[in-house]
């Protein structure tokens, strides 16, 4: 027989997981702030991406300004931190997209690698597919099925080196 620690109901669990307000006030608190204000921070942070030479001075001068005032707008730094990784998505795609030629000259991307990498994401959602489909969870079933498709392509391309 175990005995129970007349403690333990009062101990504090190692994790705390309160809900997350809803996304829906936050963003309802943009449109509660003065509308002057919203547009003087819009036209700076326009006017550093424009204004500066360097991308990465670009990028972290406006990210500043974009976090301070996500910060006063809503009052949490965790929506504050998750607007700028959007941010952050948004300013690379948009830069990646500008430099295009270099982007795809530096990863070596052609119509090869274009075509391998669709035929392994296709390859990898079928074999997820049909794992799921003989009564496999979600989540594991796209870890084997990434697995086993990575396992094919990396033999694959070990044994047939592609040749430009």
């Amino acid at each position: 027989m175990v005995a129970k620690d007349p403690h333990a109901a009062e101990a504090e669990s190692m994790f705390i997981l309160e809900p997350l307000p809803a996304l829906g006030d936050v963003i309802r608190s943009f449109f509660e702030v003065n509308p002057l204000l919203l547009l003087a921070v819009s036209g700076l942070i326009v006017y550093l991406l424009v204004k500066m030479a360097d991308p990465f001075t670009k990028y972290w001068t406006a990210g500043i300004v974009s976090i301070v005032f996500d910060f006063y707008t809503t009052g949490s730094l965790f929506y504050s931190a998750l607007f700028f990784s959007g941010y952050t998505i948004v300013f690379f795609m948009v830069y990646g997209a500008m430099h295009w030629d270099a982007v795809k000259s530096a990863l070596g991307i052609d119509k090869a690698r274009i075509i391998s990498w669709t035929t392994f994401v296709i390859s990898t959602w079928v074999l997820m597919v049909v794992v799921i489909s003989m009564g496999a969870p979600a989540g594991p079933a796209l870890v084997l099925a990434g697995l086993v498709t990575s396992f094919l392509w990396w033999t694959y391309y070990s044994l047939e080196p592609a040749t430009n």
